[in-house]
């Protein structure tokens, strides 16, 4: 463990994500997927190919092209599937623990140049609309603020953007197809059939061109996809492929064909009909008012949704890779991705797309046809995923260098960039047989990869296998935090209750108590406590759990169910998965000793134990309990608070929804249960309707009916 501690391949945003941190659904990838599609630049395909193959030629490139990019990318996203690990990581088994720098971050730079370049679109619109309704033109601010926004958002993490994705793909949805409303007017109006138009001068050749300039755009996610599929939710244990990614090829499938053969039919439109290919420009100039205020909305969640998911976690997660011997935080890479982004001058790069993206897109469908050969023909699908994060272990091949990736990579991208027109379709199969032919013939004799030499055991497959890879030292960041064992120094000897109702039940008398604030629960499960003569725990659970953490009880009831600011939390601390499923904070620690402590309780002798979440606990514990709720009129619950904290009335009623709300947070947030249902307990008593001790009769005789 103290090894892996200085090891300078391992940081926390690089380790794979076991199924405990894995949050995100089928329907969250695939609203990231809607909110990725919308590029401006999928407009000009439409436009530059509407002249040689019409409409439906567009449309069936655009769809036939996508289709193979949501095909490879489903096969790539198994890797973040299965084994947790991020693109970067996993290139590390191709390339070499060193020689991955240079295409993961060479993948980090040009995703990190598309956040420049869709960050300068989206500010160039907020600026005509602040320059027509409120004469203000300052385009470089808006991007510069726009910019901001977007790397905010992303430091927060894949909660954050899954939550936002969920929000913008449904608006882009409802507005693409309001453009595409917008532009068959225009066609209307011009009498232009947009089916039954028909090129002057039709080409076959260049229904391939645009397939393969499709496939060029899409390249880049296609292969480091599992920086998203590794936190997918996947069933542990299943073998099947396609139920294992049931949350990763169907969104994929679902979204990314569907909606560029869309896009690209409303550029070839606009085209078309007013000679300007962006759909955009086009309604800017007949724009106005509300109309100008719906595209606005658009263009910024169209590129908002886009730079977060694809060009800013990419990059980060690879600039974090190449850092790890620093231990470059996930949150100071996206940072660094969104100042490369700016320094770039993207607006320059605009005006040379097309050579960018030919470039772009042949580096990357080398990689892709690389990762393909050596994850599911090499290796099928096995990893020696601890060795990753070993400078001397089997990837480290010369000197840290895959030279057979490495050839395979200049091979494809040489390729590539001769048929530049078909880059994909040369660059991709020239660096997967390369790749294969130096693997086999050379390579596998000199470095023997353990998955292979074990004849493809299943020790090396992870979620398939029912396992989670945790790397040693490193159990709290993978959401197995190891907590220091809790002997608590209770004696119970001078109890005798609870033994009739063990003989007869076969069970212990466990009871639970859940109360809302002011209802006086805590003296009722005193007085039923005393009468049942058995031992009753509250205001002890303090003591024990301030003894076990080593800080003073005045600090444990500081932390004890009170609310964190999550914001600050997720922008100051953690990973990509700092959300509250996987903050390992102090009241996280907390609340796994006090349950702790409850299991030890429970196991000692019959009791009761009042709130901190026991009857959850206990109950996933497998523990047979009696559980009883206690609520009371808000009036009395007022009065008791008044008398018992000696304070006034408004006081009273700001602390009393103070500590719900606090209660409300704590229960939702470690349990599955949701706060105040009457369907967790076996009882709910109101302490309003008759005295304490005539409800503990009652409680009493419902144990006894048992």
């Amino acid at each position: 463990m103290k090894e892996n501690k200085r090891n300078t391949l391992i940081s926390d945003d690089v380790l794979p994500v076991t199924s405990r941190r894995r949050a995100l659904s089928g329907l969250g990838f695939a609203n990231i997927w809607i909110g990725m599609a919308i590029v401006i630049s999928v407009f000009s395909f439409g436009a530059s190919g509407i002249e040689k193959m019409g409409v439906i030629g567009v449309a069936s490139a655009t769809f036939v092209a996508n289709l193979i990019i949501a095909f490879i990318g489903s096969l790539t996203g198994d890797i973040g599937v299965e084994h947790g690990l991020s693109f970067a990581t996993y290139l590390r088994a191709p390339f070499g623990t060193s020689g991955v720098h240079l295409p993961s971050v060479a993948r980090g730079i040009i995703a990190s140049c598309w956040f420049g370049i869709n960050t300068y679109i989206g500010s160039t619109a907020i600026n005509y609309f602040t320059m027509a309704l409120f004469g203000i033109d300052n385009w470089f601010l808006w991007f510069v603020i726009f910019a901001a926004l977007q790397v905010i958002n992303t430091m927060l993490g894949i909660k954050a953007i899954d939550k936002f994705s969920s929000f913008a793909a449904p608006c882009i949805i409802l507005i693409t197809c309001w453009m595409f409303y917008k532009v068959n007017n225009l066609a209307a109006l011009q009498n232009f059939s947009i089916l039954g138009y028909h090129p002057a001068q039709p080409s076959a050749s260049y229904w391939f061109v645009t397939m393969s300039a499709n496939m060029g755009m899409w390249a880049a996610l296609a292969a480091d996809i599992p920086n998203m599929t590794r936190s997918l939710k996947a069933p542990m244990g299943e073998k099947n492929w396609f139920k294992r990614n049931i949350n990763n090829w169907i969104p994929q499938f679902a979204t990314l064909p569907i909606i560029e053969a869309f896009i690209a039919i409303i550029g070839a439109i606009s085209f078309k009909t007013t000679g300007n290919w962006n759909p955009v420009e086009v309604i800017q100039q007949q724009a106005t008012g509300v109309t100008l205020v719906i595209l606005l909305v658009m263009v910024i969640l169209a590129q908002w949704s886009t730079n977060t998911a694809a060009n800013l976690v990419p990059p980060a997660m690879c600039f974090t890779n190449a850092g790890a011997r620093w231990k470059l935080p996930y949150k100071l890479a996206v940072i660094i991705a969104g100042l490369i982004g700016c320094l770039v001058q993207p607006w320059n790069i605009l005006n040379q797309l097309y050579t960018y993206l030919g470039y772009f897109g042949s580096i990357l469908s080398a990689i892709a046809g690389i990762m393909i050969c050596d994850y599911y023909i090499i290796r099928r699908r096995r990893l020696n995923v601890q060795d990753l994060y070993k400078s001397d272990g089997q990837y480290r091949y010369h000197g840290g260098i895959n030279l057979c990736g490495m050839a395979a990579l200049i091979a494809g991208t040489i390729l590539a960039n001769i048929f530049s027109d078909f880059g994909y379709f040369f660059g991709f199969p020239a660096a997967f047989i390369v790749y294969f032919a130096l693997m086999k013939l050379w390579y596998l004799k000199k470095f023997p990869q353990a998955e292979v030499e074990s004849n493809y055991d299943n020790e090396y497959l992870g979620i398939s296998a029912g396992r989670d890879w945790i790397i040693p030292g490193y159990e709290k960041q993978a959401g197995y935090d190891i907590i220091p064992e809790i002997n608590v120094d209770v004696s119970t000897a001078e109890y005798t209750g609870g033994k009739e109702y063990e003989e007869r039940t076969g069970n212990r008398l466990i009871i639970t108590f859940g109360r809302q604030y002011g209802s006086r629960g805590r003296e009722l499960a005193a007085i039923l406590a005393k009468k049942l003569d058995i031992p009753f725990y509250d205001e002890d659970m303090i003591k024990y759990t301030s003894k076990a953490l080593n800080i003073s009880e005045s600090k444990v009831r500081n932390v004890e169910e009170m609310q964190r600011s999550e914001l600050l939390d997720l922008l100051t601390a953690g990973s990509i998965y700092a959300a509250k499923e996987y903050d390992a904070s102090t009241s996280d620690k907390m609340f796994k000793i006090q349950s702790k402590i409850i299991l030890q309780l429970a196991k000692m002798s019959p009791c009761i134990i009042v709130g901190r979440l026991s009857n959850y606990v206990l109950n996933e514990a497998g523990v047979n309990t009696i559980d009883v709720f206690v609520a009371a009129n808000y009036e009395d619950r007022v009065k008791n608070v008044e008398k018992r904290g000696n304070m006034s009335r408004v006081k009273a009623e700001n602390y009393i929804n103070k500590k719900e709300k606090n209660r409300e947070y704590y229960f939702n947030y470690f349990s599955t249960y949701e706060w105040g249902k009457p369907e967790y307990y076996d009882l709910c008593v109101n302490t309003s309707s008759m005295g304490l001790d005539e409800l503990a009769d009652h409680i009493e005789a419902y144990i006894n009916a048992q």
